[in-house]
């Protein structure tokens, strides 16, 4: 049978395929390489390609009885190291690096199953909101191939829309998994802080702001998927959550009509939020409504551009930490030209960062945490625009760079002066996505819907969140639309 991956040929219904022997592990890796090779050239989504091994597994494979056992899958090339892989972040300084462990992450997608085929395109260090400035370029949007997949998980997003793969794993530091969701028409969760596995890389990946989940064009892939990367052992430290299960979903989705919704289009950081992005929002609260749901406005006091610069002050750090590791391995200084200068001038003010202001930037996060949960107290679901503004062009850059280039050196610098020109230089790509990163400051869980096509056709999303551990309500709402037939499919 033909095999072509979409949002009916799913990640369960192959597994479930397989099970049956209506197909076989090697055609349905054959189909992916296959995608792959007809699509890549024109999208820039897959950068590692592992084609003899993988079909070599599907070849030998026995064991079905692992719940995604031979369904194909795509690693994103940015922390999460397959042994024996590249491990590149998209960097020049990392062309050549071989994984030497495998992370806890894809340990766990290699045990429900999953074929591993090859790792996806990111920009470089997985720091901006599309992918494009790292070694291999732009990935462009299945949708229209005129406009950028979005970041930094976009090879993901632009792998499972075009249908190479039924899933692709993903993670989500800033909006990294909803954003190219939004912008590819797919979906996209960024669970709880902790409900993934971490380490042995990194336990604490960018201070537990970001974590590594998929990007899927499916409710049911996303929940099932949940199912099998969550876990409650060591690799969770130091965030340990109770695991859902299939009775949790059931509930959460029988007791929908007791949800009250609120709903905000207001940038946290002030910026202008499209008009596509407010009727995407209007509209899916006008759907609730008419469905007898109560949704009321509501405008949370976040000081957005003070977490703003927060988060990239810990960035910063965590960018230096890195550095730190690369220069041992290489025994010398990083030099400027060696990495992006954004990625430079970051690490540059991670050296000025003092220890109590690492801290405190953690009590900042906790205090967040605490507005939004007191929120959800009164209404359970926050619905915003995943987004504000569809893809950009596939040469728009959104980041100003120029601005980086002014300086010949970033020692002399403050650090208040490096921030400051740090802020500036990120801030296009925040204009494209104000909402997304407040959510991972708080570990609060979020997904973005397909709910909304802009008049020139480009997908938008529509993010609904909700308190920590709450996933199976996030995903009840998610069936709900599904069901009734409101995600828009490209």
């Amino acid at each position: 049978m033909e095999i072509k991956y979409n949002h009916i040929f799913d990640a369960t219904a192959i597994a479930e395929a397989i099970k049956a022997g209506k197909i076989t592990p090697l055609e349905a890796v054959q189909a992916t390489i296959d995608a792959i090779k007809n699509n890549n050239e024109k999208l820039n989504a897959v950068v590692h390609l592992y084609e003899e091994e993988a079909l070599e597994k599907a070849k030998n494979l026995k064991d079905f009885s692992a719940p995604f056992a031979g369904v194909p899958i795509l690693l994103k090339d940015a922390g999460q190291d397959y042994e024996g892989k590249p491990s590149t972040a998209a960097s020049p300084l990392l062309k050549n690096n071989i994984a030497n462990i495998t992370d806890n992450y894809v340990q766990k997608i290699l045990d429900a199953g999953f074929i591993i085929v090859g790792h996806t395109n990111v920009p470089e260090f997985a720091l901006l909101y599309i992918t494009d400035g790292g070694i291999y370029g732009p990935t462009a949007n299945p949708v229209n191939v005129n406009y950028n997949a979005g970041g930094s998980s976009g090879g993901a997003a632009a792998a499972v829309q075009s249908g190479m793969v039924p899933i692709a794993a993903a993670s989500d530091g800033g909006g990294s998994i909803r954003i190219p969701a939004s912008f590819s028409g797919l979906v996209g969760l960024k669970p709880t802080r902790g409900r993934t596995a971490s380490g042995p890389g990194s336990w604490r990946s960018w201070g537990g702001a970001s974590i590594n989940f998929a990007i899927t064009s499916t409710i049911r892939d996303t929940w099932n998927m949940l199912k099998i990367l969550q876990t409650d052992k060591i690799e969770a430290i130091p965030f340990l959550l109770q695991n859902l299960n299939d009775e949790d979903l059931e509930r959460e989705y029988t007791e929908l009509k007791y949800i009250k919704f609120a709903y905000t289009t207001k940038s946290f950081v002030g910026s202008e939020v499209s008009d596509e992005a407010i009727k995407a929002v209007l509209d899916t609260v006008k759907f609730l409504r008419k469905q007898g749901f109560t949704v009321e406005e509501v405008n949370p006091e976040v000081d957005g551009m003070s977490y703003l610069a927060g988060y990239f002050t810990m960035n910063a750090a965590e960018q230096r930490k890195s550095f730190i590791a690369i220069e041992e391995a290489l025994g010398r200084p990083i030099k400027r030209g060696e990495v992006g200068d954004d990625a430079f001038a970051l690490g540059k003010l991670g050296e000025k960062v003092l220890a109590w202001e690492y801290s405190s930037i953690f009590d900042s996060w906790d205090k967040l945490t605490d507005v939004f949960s007191n929120l959800y107290k009164e209404y359970p679901v926050l619905i915003q625009p995943s987004t504000a503004r569809p893809a950009p062009g596939i040469d728009e850059y959104t980041l100003k760079i120029d601005k980086l280039s002014d300086y010949e050196e970033f020692d002399s610098m403050t650090k208040d002066e490096l921030l400051s020109l740090i802020l500036e230089t990120y801030y296009p790509g925040t204009e494209y996505s104000p909402f997304a990163f407040i959510h991972n400051l708080t570990g609060q869980p979020a997904l973005s819907l397909p709910l909304h096509t802009t008049e020139n056709g480009l997908p938008l999303g529509v993010m609904f969140t909700t308190n920590k551990g709450r996933e199976d309500r996030l995903l009840a709402i998610g069936k709900y639309f599904e069901e009734n037939n409101r995600f828009k499919y490209y």
